[in-house]
């Protein structure tokens, strides 16, 4: 059996507040349309994402780690992912090192929104509390306890009904010095629901915390582990033990809440108010604050102390919650809040003590992280860090941000599916001097086509996100051994259509297809051809930037790339003090320097939406809808293409001549309905078409005819529903065509016809077909992409053509969850015996396989 393993995979994360959640034990979770991507980013290999979990059906909203243990023994042991599918899944390794779907959570009626876990000092036991929000408006509380090595069993505690509100954000932790549970919920109200276990173990409403004056987007508890000595001295409110939360909002405001066992003082706001001399409050008083508390209607109590009473079954216990500060920086919705993680420090006396750093992660739609603490000196808390992009093409910010396990690093993730990673790189523990790190990035819409350059040395795919990016290797020397590792090296396009089809002219150059009337032609710069050579190893690439313009920049309000030179790189130098001359080359992101430079390390987003656009060197019209297919011939003389087509005068191959960039004279009309691939043969003789009339067609190559340079020479109706795609031969003996019938047939030419030598059937309509370049173990192998994201291999020996059987399945968890759209194959440049399978579906997703015999 052959060897198949992961080589990359890229796919973004998806654009939600808790799409994102670090554990403990170093990994990323997060949700990528269907699917769980795990990731680390702290692997100093840079492997990427990890592997995907499949087993939601509709998009992953939420995602948080379960912990368990006590102070430094506090570790992951499962994990939760909502998803819109109307579902909680739980996950957890399994003793092989697996990771399974140990549960399915259903009861739901709307998508869960939120997930909450415990989050505390300690958390014993051999059961996990937990609560899930729904857009159904009901707040679900679960215990989860272990079966076995793969199930776990999971029981319904309890259904909290919010009302005509629904819960956009959950976070869980214990009262201060307790093991009592407490739930904090936001809501679309602009409220902040307070839950308290009580006896009985089901939770009661036990306050409502006001304002903040939009949504509530996230919500997140920390204990205060300062001691009594450093409040005093600092004006701080704060006692040992004291449990804080902190809640950020549309409003673009943080808000920080104290909650500690009440101890009546005469500066405490209710104390004062009508308190019996023995600092008890009289019944009829608590009665009081507890209605309007519960109420929510005397906003007056906002800025007061407010009393709860915890009745556990055992004693009765009374608690205060009170606005403690807030922050205001943000010039945007606020929508990510994060405590910086415990950690276990020495004292002055060498004594490792459990301590909670009072540092608290903001993110925001204003494309910014901050880091706030509060003055050593005044207890004011303050931005001590800004991190994040200034002016420049990021999109709608960021959509949350995480701090790292060792308190030494952040990462966000954007709404456009990219991560940004930053390291504290200062020695002293009080400095901050944070810098950027190489993370990863990925599409976050359908991926639509994947197609290796000609020398197969990198990857391009084009996305319904309307972007074009770029995957090479990265190669370096890590403590001595050779690493090499994937990533987005550029994102040569970024429109605003969604890109349906690519394909090379020559080397450096691609033709792409949009959802518009028009072909694009791109030519790479020197910049990115230099930079790809340092990166990749490939020394011999640097040659080939010679005359090539520096860069491309895109205008604020247009379409098209446009070339930028050594001249107007000096031109934009001189003018930058000058800001309306800058204006006339770039929108104001963009700097000359940024286009000069050569890349030392994978960009980062920020740089790959700036600086590494290829520019746009031709626009081939004729078409009359939007482009569907498109196809650049081996020798680079000729562009085939297809557009939409509901009549036969539509559903013609239009042919371009590279070398004056016009359409030849004579159009093929081979069919009636929309063509969906064009295939050109290797040796550049046969074009082949296939289309939604459910026909194949191959025009052969005429030399010396200009104006017809391709002649319609067979047809066939070859299956039952619309052919998808097709594909050749390495040796152009054969090709293959793939239909939604569920068959691929296998066509060779004999006695003049190309007739039909085998039909493989499937259980899946078949929606992409790529040969391998070459023989393997003397077969002709073909990779067989599947509606339901599967991905087969099948093969037939070299001496007998006709017997088609499947050699192998790729594993699930290497496979997509939605469509396969394109597949696309490599020999390994390095290892003679692995083949490289590149594809792209409808998940979002970009993944290359090797594999072995």
């Amino acid at each position: 059996m052959p060897h198949i393993s992961k080589e990359h995979i890229s796919i973004g994360c998806n654009r939600t507040t808790h799409a994102a959640s670090w554990g403990l034990n170093g990994l990323v979770a997060f949700g990528a349309n269907q699917l769980i991507a795990l990731y680390n980013p702290l692997d100093k290999h840079n492997s990427g994402i990890i592997e995907t979990l499949p087993g939601h059906t509709d998009r992953v909203v939420c995602v948080e780690f379960i912990e368990r243990g006590h102070e430094a023994e506090l570790h992951d042991v499962a994990l939760v992912s909502g998803s819109a599918d109307k579902t909680a899944k739980i996950w957890k390794k399994n003793t092989a090192g697996d990771w399974v779907n140990s549960a399915t959570l259903e009861g739901h009626t709307g998508a869960v929104e939120a997930v909450g876990c415990l989050r505390s000092r300690s958390i014993p036991g051999t059961t996990d509390l937990f609560a899930t929000g729904s857009a159904d408006g009901t707040i679900r509380i679960w215990e989860r306890r272990e079966a076995d090595d793969a199930n776990d069993e999971v029981t319904l505690l309890q259904v909290i009904e919010c009302g005509n509100k629904y819960p956009t954000t959950l976070a869980l932790s214990h009262l201060p010095g307790t093991k009592i549970p407490i739930l904090a919920c936001g809501h679309t109200d602009k409220k902040i629901t307070i839950f308290i276990q009580q006896k009985g173990g089901q939770f009661e409403k036990a306050h409502v915390l006001q304002g903040h004056d939009n949504w509530v987007r996230s919500l997140a508890f920390a204990t205060y582990t300062g001691s009594q000595e450093d409040a005093t001295a600092t004006n701080h409110t704060l006692r040992y033990g004291d449990l804080m939360l902190a809640s950020g909002s549309q409003d673009r405001y943080i808000r920080l809440w104290k909650i500690s066992p009440h101890q009546a003082s005469p500066s405490s706001p209710v104390a004062t108010k009508e308190e019996p001399s023995n600092g008890e409050l009289t019944d009829d008083l608590l009665q009081a604050l507890q209605e309007n508390a519960l109420t929510g209607e005397n906003a007056e109590l906002s800025t007061k102390a407010h009393l709860v009473q915890v009745d556990d079954g055992n004693s009765k216990q009374q608690f205060s919650l009170m606005f403690e500060a807030l922050l205001m920086g943000h010039d945007d919705w606020v929508y990510s809040v994060c405590w910086e993680r415990p950690q276990m420090k020495a004292d002055a006396d060498g004594k490792v003590q459990y301590t909670q750093p009072m540092r608290l992660l903001s993110a925001s739609s204003d494309k910014s992280m901050m880091i706030w603490s509060p003055d050593p000196a005044t207890g004011v808390w303050i931005n001590e860090v800004r991190m994040g992009d200034i002016g420049g093409n990021s999109y709608l910010g960021f959509c949350g941000a995480l701090f790292g396990p060792d308190g030494h690093h952040v990462l966000s993730h954007g709404a456009n599916g990219s991560f940004h990673l930053w390291k504290n790189v200062s020695n002293d523990e009080d400095d901050n001097h944070w810098e950027p790190q190489v993370s990863i990035s990925g599409h976050f819409k359908a991926v639509e086509s994947v197609t290796w350059d000609p020398n197969s040395r990198f990857l391009l795919s084009a996305s319904l996100d309307q972007t074009a990016r770029l995957f090479a290797p990265w190669v370096r020397d890590v403590e001595g051994n050779k690493v090499t590792s994937w990533h987005e090296m550029g994102r040569p396009q970024i429109h605003g259509y969604d890109l349906k089809c690519i394909s090379f002219v020559h080397d450096w150059q691609y033709v792409c297809g949009a959802d518009e009337k028009v072909l694009r032609v791109f030519d790479a710069p020197k910049a990115c051809v230099e930079s790809l050579a340092g990166l990749t190893g490939e020394n011999n690439m640097a040659s080939e930037a010679t005359s090539r313009p520096v860069a491309a920049n895109l205008p604020a309000l247009g379409l098209s790339n446009k070339a930028v030179f050594e001249g107007d790189v000096e031109e934009m130098t001189n003018a930058e003090e000058d800001h309306t001359a800058l204006q006339s080359f770039s929108h104001s992101s963009s700097t000359p320097t940024g286009f000069t430079e050569i890349m030392q390390h994978p960009p980062f987003e920020e740089h790959l939406l700036q600086h590494t656009l290829w520019p746009e060197v031709e626009k081939l019209y004729g078409h009359g809808y939007e482009i569907i297919c498109v196809e650049g011939s081996h020798d680079g003389k000729y562009i085939a293409s297809g557009c939409k087509a509901a009549t036969p005068d539509h559903a013609v191959i239009r042919l371009f001549d590279t070398s004056n960039w016009k359409e030849v004279k004579n159009k093929i009309a081979a069919h009636t309905l929309t063509v969906t691939r064009a295939r050109f043969s290797h040796n550049d003789e046969w074009l082949l078409t296939v289309s939604r009339d459910r026909v194949w067609s191959l025009s052969k190559r005429v030399q010396g005819d200009a104006d017809a340079p391709y002649q319609l020479a067979f047809k066939n109706k070859a299956h039952a529903r619309i052919i998808w795609d097709c594909s050749w031969t390495h040796d152009d003996s054969m090709f293959a065509t793939g239909s939604r019938d569920k068959t691929v047939k296998i066509w060779s030419q004999a006695d003049g016809e190309w007739k039909c030598i085998a039909t493989i059937k499937f259980e899946e309509a078949i929606t992409a077909v790529d040969f391998a370049p070459a023989l393997m173990d003397g077969r002709y192998l073909l990779a067989v992409g599947l509606e339901n994201g599967q991905i087969k291999l099948i093969a037939a020996s070299e001496q007998d053509i006709t017997q088609w059987a499947l050699w192998a399945n790729v594993d699930d968890r290497l496979c997509h969850v939605g469509v396969v759209r394109s597949l696309s194959w490599r020999l390994h440049p390095a290892k003679k015996d692995v083949f490289q399978l590149a594809s792209g579906g409808q998940d979002h997703s970009v993944r290359i396989i090797n594999i072995q015999q």
